[in-house]
C-alpha cells in the first residue's frame, strides 16, 4: 500500500518567538501500485502550488528514485 501525500507550508504566529513556519502533512490517498501512486504524485505537483509526496508501507519517502527515511 502506498500513501500519497500533501505538504503545505503555513505560518505560525507566537507569541514570544514570532513567525514561525511549518509544515502540515495530508494523506490524499491511497494505491495498491507504486506505478499509480508515483502517477498521481507527479500530476498533483505538475498542477498544484504544494508539494505531493508517495509514502510506503514503512513510512520512507520516495525520492528522486530512491527509498528515504
Amino acid at each position: 500500500m502506498y500513501r500519497l501525500m500533501k505538504s503545505e507550508k503555513f505560518t505560525l504566529d507566537h507569541p514570544i518567538s514570532g513567525l514561525m513556519s511549518s509544515y502540515r502533512q495530508t494523506e490524499m490517498g491511497h494505491f495498491e501500485q507504486f506505478v499509480a501512486a508515483h502517477g498521481a504524485c507527479e500530476v498533483a505537483n505538475y498542477k498544484g502550488s504544494s508539494r505531493y509526496y508517495v509514502l510506503n508501507e514503512s513510512g520512507q519517502e520516495y525520492y528522486e528514485g530512491i527509498w528515504i527515511d
